[in-house]
């Protein structure tokens, strides 16, 4: 599990939660989580980042 030093914001200024559940090798399930918004995803752990996706560009 990977903790992010603070939470991450919106460009409005939201803070959000962020979730990634490590299930076996391979699964994750990710989420997020705002006051208006939130999401559940499922998919396979990305080798730069484990659960998250990584950032564009990479």
């Amino acid at each position: 599990m990977r903790c992010l030093p603070r939470a991450p914001r919106t460009p409005g200024g939201t803070p959000t939660a962020l979730v990634g559940i490590r299930v076996h090798g391979d699964a994750c399930v990710t989420a997020f989580v705002q006051k208006t918004d939130h999401e559940v995803k499922t998919n396979g752990p990305y080798l730069e980042g484990g659960c998250f996706e990584p950032p564009a560009g990479h």
